[in-house]
């Protein structure tokens, strides 16, 4: 029983640190650039970069599912404070260019 509770223990400390990771560091423009080098340019990428990397790290639309991303924009599109056609560009880039699930 005690391997049991330990083991949620440190399954949850996994989860939390997972949720809690960042993306690419805004501040070393080298990896930035060429992490974002292989999307075509759109209003949809340029959104992205400009908005999201105000408050966390690039988070590159392959690290989620094009079923995911819908949702965390919900979110984050108010915080950004993103308009409805800004919100929709980027759930069209991030989605075109997500993880398959």
């Amino acid at each position: 029983m005690q391997i049991m509770k330990q083991l949620g223990q440190i399954m949850l400390v996994a989860i939390v640190l997972a949720g809690c990771a960042k993306g690419l560091n805004p501040n070393n423009t080298a990896k930035v650039e060429a992490a974002f080098a292989k999307y075509e340019d759109s209003e949809g990428k340029a959104i992205f970069r400009d908005k999201c990397a105000k408050c966390h790290g690039y988070m590159l639309p392959e690290t989620r599912t094009a079923e995911k991303w819908p949702n965390i924009l919900d979110r984050m599109a108010k915080k950004a404070k993103l308009t409805d056609e800004q919100k929709e560009a980027v759930v069209a880039f991030v989605t075109k260019h997500a993880k398959a699930s």
